[in-house]
């Protein structure tokens, strides 16, 4: 009877935990969204007049960029390919009207980099910074197979832009009393994932930093969001897209138009989203199991990523 109880309360306790950790994101989208219905303030008054964002040249970068623009906020694009960034900007003013600059950085070259971006975005009324930019695997490889210098590149620019952008542009927020950062981590951050290892561990590093900055920047007004994507069909997950013949796994790809509608509807009210609905089920069904099975879990997946590629 006393075992029964015993385990009956741990059930309990599990149960609501796990509760609290899975619902909180659409409880906060609930009764913020009812709030905003109140007190409506448009983004360049509520958080500033302009949004930096990282890997604005493609895929979610471009996305947010897009969002942004429609939302009036001035834009600067920032990324390595200034042709790309180019056309995205005339995009952006020839849709939205709104005012925009190309920064051209190569997150790999180091310390020059940082100073430069720092010079031209410091005087700026920053109010949303999107660190975007990262590099992901090619296909599942064993940690040894990915060349060194790809590897030093990776933890590179999936590390250092997030961290040193906000070194760069939080105090100028705290200053102004107002600000949102957006970091993208990834759902591959949900556990250790073997053949994608460097990359999961590079996610996992922003989700942690992301969640320990919100809880700094908070009495400052400054709201921190971090993002946990799962596929996305962008340039990134092309890979996941063709590797299969059958197509089966392309299916579950979802577009950025639908990511970012959703992801879109988020800013401003969770400080947490995997940025679609069907991959925040996801991220619940794996915090269900113990971080062993979740590890096996995404073994499974990215080993099948791995012999694809080597048939």
């Amino acid at each position: 009877m006393l075992i029964g109880v015993i385990f009956a309360l741990i059930g309990a306790y599990c149960t609501v935990c796990w509760l609290a950790e899975n619902l909180r994101t659409p409880v906060q989208l609930f009764l913020n969204g009812l709030k905003q219905l109140f007190v409506k303030k448009s983004f360049p008054v509520k958080y500033g007049e302009w949004a930096v964002i990282t890997g604005a040249s493609d895929g979610i970068g471009k996305g947010y960029a897009h969002y942004l623009a429609s939302k009036q906020m001035k834009v600067v694009l920032v990324a390595r390919d200034e042709a790309k960034l180019s056309r995205v900007a005339n995009e952006l003013t020839k849709k939205y009207g709104i005012e925009t600059m190309v920064l051209v950085a190569d997150f790999t070259k180091g310390d020059e980099v940082y100073d430069r971006l720092e010079r031209e975005l410091v005087p700026l009324d920053v109010g949303i910074l999107v660190n975007n930019v990262g590099l992901a695997y090619e296909h599942g490889m064993y940690v040894e197979e990915l060349p060194k210098r790809a590897l030093q590149n990776l933890l590179k620019v999936n590390i250092e832009p997030a961290t040193l952008l906000c070194h760069s542009l939080v105090p100028g927020m705290k200053q102004r009393g107002r600000g949102l950062i957006i970091n993208i981590s990834s759902l591959s951050a949900a556990a250790p994932a073997p053949f994608l290892t460097a990359y999961a561990a590079s996610k996992a590093y922003v989700r942690n930093f992301s969640a320990a900055l919100r809880e700094e920047l908070h009495p400052h007004r400054v709201e921190v969001q971090t993002v946990l994507p799962g596929f996305v069909r962008t340039n990134m997950t092309q890979v996941v897209a063709t590797e299969f013949k059958d197509g089966h796994i392309a299916k579950h790809l979802v577009s950025l138009d639908s990511f970012m509608r959703y992801a879109g509807f988020t800013i401003g009210k969770t400080d947490r989203t995997c940025g679609y609905w069907a991959h925040g089920l996801q991220c619940a069904g794996l915090s269900l199991v113990p971080e062993r099975v979740r590890t096996f879990v995404l073994k499974v997946i990215y080993s099948h990523l791995r012999k694809a590629d080597a048939v």
